[in-house]
């Protein structure tokens, strides 16, 4: 079956790539005042802690090792087993000096070679979406690409995932790309024709790009303070709600119809009641609730759709 998508359709669940991007043609892009105003209060506070920690962790573990090549401090004896047994899994009278020093200098390469390879596997077993391939969707990433302000529009891959639904922004040495599950994706093309919720989707991952969490610079930034439980999945959640709030502006939608598909799946997002289900969400509360959003990478959806409903602010991190 042919997956390009002419001009003028042929058939009625196929988009027209004329009435794509008519809405966002001209506008200006999001200047930098803009974007700082769509991104949640707690995002930035919370990332320059967490640079904090990793340097402070980084220096720490540098004069450490250093002091124990003069046999003295917490990496030899006693304490040293303790770090090398229960924090590192070592062997019982291993060199915690130089465990932690491998870790130093491995954990950089082997999260490059991991991106890389991640990267290797979609471009050899995805749709990569070009001007011919879907170019209805690739207009929309470029027209985003010129709103939010990018040097260069990022590449979009389109993959099966065995029925999962969802889309990522990564990235490699300085540059960045997008990955769309089929069945997201279908959304657009089959049983809804719903591009609205399509747009949103990209723009939420494109603003991930343009807020720069996309970035090999960024992780690197924070590699080891990400291992901090609590305070990493706080600064993930306040960066889900950041890239809601610009790609809410960015589309001109509330977002809401793409969390319910992600909730009830594809076939049955668009018969939810929507004011039935905010009801639901101003229930959903009690401590267990809270610990899960507080172990959570994303906001739990009752506090994300809620935040989306609102239009403007910061979503809520905890309560």
């Amino acid at each position: 079956m042919d997956n390009r998508f002419s001009a003028q359709p042929a058939s009625g669940n196929m988009i027209s790539s004329d009435t794509v991007g008519l809405k966002d043609a001209g506008l200006p892009p999001f200047s930098d005042k803009e974007l700082a105003s769509f991104r949640h209060k707690a995002e930035k506070p919370l990332y320059v802690l967490m640079v904090f920690i990793n340097v402070a962790l980084i220096v720490t573990a540098i004069i450490c090792i250093i002091l124990a090549f003069y046999d003295f401090g917490p990496f030899t004896g006693e304490a040293g087993d303790w770090v090398g047994e229960r924090i590192l899994g070592g062997k019982p009278g291993a060199d915690t000096h130089i465990e932690v020093l491998a870790i130093l200098i491995m954990l950089p390469i082997i999260l490059m070679a991991v991106v890389y390879l991640y990267y290797a596997q979609y471009r050899a077993n995805s749709i990569r979406i070009t001007e011919k391939n879907f170019p209805e969707i690739y207009q929309v990433v470029e027209d985003y690409s010129k709103r939010l302000g990018l040097t260069r529009v990022p590449k979009i891959y389109l993959t099966q995932e065995n029925g999962l639904l969802n889309a990522f922004s990564a990235f490699i040495l300085r540059r960045q790309y997008i990955v769309l599950l089929t069945d997201l994706f279908e959304v657009a093309y089959l049983e809804h024709h719903d591009l609205e919720s399509m747009k949103f989707i990209i723009a939420h991952e494109m603003s991930h790009i343009r807020l720069r969490h996309a970035t090999f610079s960024y992780q690197m930034s924070i590699l080891f303070a990400n291992y901090i439980p609590i305070l990493s999945s706080a600064l993930s959640r306040a960066r889900e709600y950041s890239c809601d709030r610009v790609a809410q502006h960015l589309v001109g939608v509330s977002g809401v119809e793409p969390m319910l598909a992600l909730i009830v799946g594809k076939h049955l997002y668009k018969k939810v009641d929507v004011e039935d289900y905010v009801n639901h969400c101003r229930e959903t509360r009690g401590f267990f609730v809270f610990i899960l959003n507080l172990l959570s990478t994303h906001p739990i959806m009752p506090k994300r759709i809620q935040a989306l409903l609102k239009g403007s602010g910061s979503g809520r991190l905890l309560f």
